[in-house]
């Protein structure tokens, strides 16, 4: 599948021919950026009660389940198809764990990098003075989570996959199986509530 790895596409070809070890290692390689990708989903509300290794879990088992189908269609990278499956399992936990009220509760995102939250709120605040020089990064971070923790699920979803996670706009469409014009489209709109929730945290544009 383009997007994958060679190692990667070497492990579904074994996968195919029914290498019981191939989706051990294909899980295995891809194991650390996933379970974070989860850490920064999970509702806090939930802390005492699931954590990302119960999710990654969930992850492994239905991907495993799912495995023959996706080996038939391949319709994204290895990658992608599992950060797919695991925004499928997460979004099922905080329906079970929070109920009905979460569709209108505001989300209790965890704490975000404090790099990647600082580089953010640079983009955000263009021209101005570092934001390093006008918040300490843990003060930084935390306004950053309160404002992902204010937008949408789908919002929240492509700020985290463009700053935290680094994906391109492609890997954005295939994962919300849109076009790219359109995935670029959602970015921007979600990236302009952003930069209002955070004006209304005290985190603005800088005068020029």
């Amino acid at each position: 599948m383009s997007g994958d790895s060679e190692e990667t596409r070497r492990l579904l070809e074994l996968a195919k021919c029914g290498d019981p070890i191939a989706f051990e290692e294909l899980f295995r390689r891809h194991r650390a950026k996933l379970r974070q990708a989860i850490a920064l989903r999970i509702d806090r509300r939930m802390a005492a009660r699931v954590d990302a290794s119960d999710v990654l879990q969930e992850t492994y088992l239905e991907a495993f389940r799912r495995l023959p189908k996706y080996l038939h269609q391949e319709r994204m990278p290895f990658s992608l198809w599992l950060r797919w499956i695991a925004r499928e399992k997460l979004a099922a936990l905080h329906r079970r764990h929070l109920g009905a009220k979460k569709r209108s509760a505001t989300h209790e995102a965890p704490l975000m990098p404090a790099d990647s939250s600082a580089q953010i709120v640079s983009m955000i605040a263009g021209r101005g003075p570092s934001p390093s020089q006008e918040l300490a990064r843990a003060e930084m971070a935390e306004k950053v989570r309160i404002a992902l923790g204010r937008l949408g699920v789908e919002e929240r979803d492509l700020i985290l996959w463009r700053h935290f996670e680094q994906l391109s706009i492609r890997d954005v469409a295939q994962l919300l199986q849109i076009s790219e014009t359109a995935a670029g489209k959602r970015y921007i709109r979600a990236l302009d509530r952003l930069r209002k929730t955070l004006a209304q945290l005290g985190v603005s544009s800088a005068d020029s």
